[in-house]
């Protein structure tokens, strides 16, 4: 039924557009009205005017979607262009019309006033119904998208508040197991201290926004800890440009690219890993060797890159870039942050 009324609502209005004119000039010369010259005439005259009205409706929704939103105007200015843009179209087509002989104008200079007088008012006020339920469209649109934002974030909230439990009982455990082993055997208590460290950053870091320091604090920790379990082949070069201090980035965003080096590195055993500054954005590099015998259709990137990617999506909307690419079997990840300003 909507899209019945929005097909044929432009037809209506030039068939009373054109009626207008007709009554308005017919009765008051011939008192009757489509009296006034060949009926040909009139019926072309019709024609030419339900075919503006089609596309004066098209252009006017493209203009409501497409043009309105990128331009800062008032709503005065915005019904003076419609407007203007009316007496210089509608004109023209009036004028070339009647040269060629399609249009019949009568009396010229009168045909032409009364045409603006009724056809500009009437379109005018179809363009302002269009106009306000384009903005019910929109605000009803807004108003879903807010919702569902909300609904998104007491899900996320709800899964964060779940997903704390197994980390608490995982961290109390390993206390107890570090109190429970002795203390001549220094190593597996230093393994524990920093799988505690791991976790108490990420149990208690709950700010929306930590340091990059704190982050590569973060990192240096889980780093040391794979360097106990990594291959003695093992080359690492990890670098931090002390020109970021200050900044600020959400936490646990770099550590999936770091565990996925240390899954997949092979081959040379290199991992080169590199944060830096490039213009106003925050540069993070990660590569590491790939085997030489996993095929390329094999390698696919993990869950834990593609969870980064939605995360990253919902802290900067189109503040970040990732790049992922392999290159002379080096797998290469680099991603940049829009930073924010540096903290006093």
């Amino acid at each position: 039924m909507k899209f019945l009324f929005r097909a044929l609502s432009p037809f209506f209005l030039g068939v009373v557009m054109f009626n207008c004119i007709r009554f308005t000039t017919d009765l008051l010369r011939y008192e009757t009205p489509w009296t006034g010259g060949p009926m040909k005439y009139h019926l072309f005259a019709l024609f030419v005017t339900i075919v503006m009205c089609y596309a004066f409706d098209f252009a006017s929704r493209y203009f409501l979607s497409r043009i309105r939103p990128k331009l800062k105007i008032s709503v005065v200015s915005e019904c003076l262009l419609i407007v203007l843009n009316l007496l210089i179209v509608m004109n023209l087509i009036m004028f070339a019309g009647d040269r060629i002989g399609f249009l019949y104008m009568g009396n010229t200079i009168t045909d032409y006033v009364v045409a603006n007088v009724i056809y500009i008012p009437l379109l005018l006020i179809y363009y302002i119904i269009l106009r306000s339920n384009q903005l019910e469209t929109d605000y009803h649109q807004q108003t879903l998208q807010l919702e569902k934002i909300k609904t998104d974030q007491l899900e996320m909230e709800l899964k964060f508040l779940k997903s704390q439990y197994h980390p608490h009982f995982l961290f109390n455990v390993l206390n107890t197991i570090y109190f429970q082993i002795d203390e001549k055997n220094a190593l597996p208590r230093h393994t524990i201290e920093k799988l505690s460290e791991l976790l108490r950053y990420q149990l208690y870091s709950e700010d929306n926004k930590v340091s990059l320091e704190q982050e590569f604090d973060y990192l240096n920790t889980y780093i040391s800890l794979q360097k106990l379990r990594a291959n003695e082949k093992l080359v690492l070069n990890f670098s931090f440009d002390p020109s970021l201090q200050g900044y600020k980035i959400s936490p646990l965003l770099l550590l999936p690219l770091v565990e996925n080096a240390f899954k997949y590195v092979g081959g040379e055993y290199k991992i080169d890993i590199q944060a830096g500054k490039k213009g106003n954005c925050f540069h993070f590099l990660v590569k590491n060797s790939i085997p030489q015998s996993v095929l390329p259709v094999n390698r696919k990137v993990g869950i834990g890159l593609e969870n980064l990617k939605r995360r990253l999506t919902l802290l900067y909307p189109d503040r970040y870039r990732l790049e992922i690419k392999e290159e002379d079997n080096i797998f290469v990840v680099n991603l940049f942050i829009v930073l924010d300003d540096a903290a006093d």
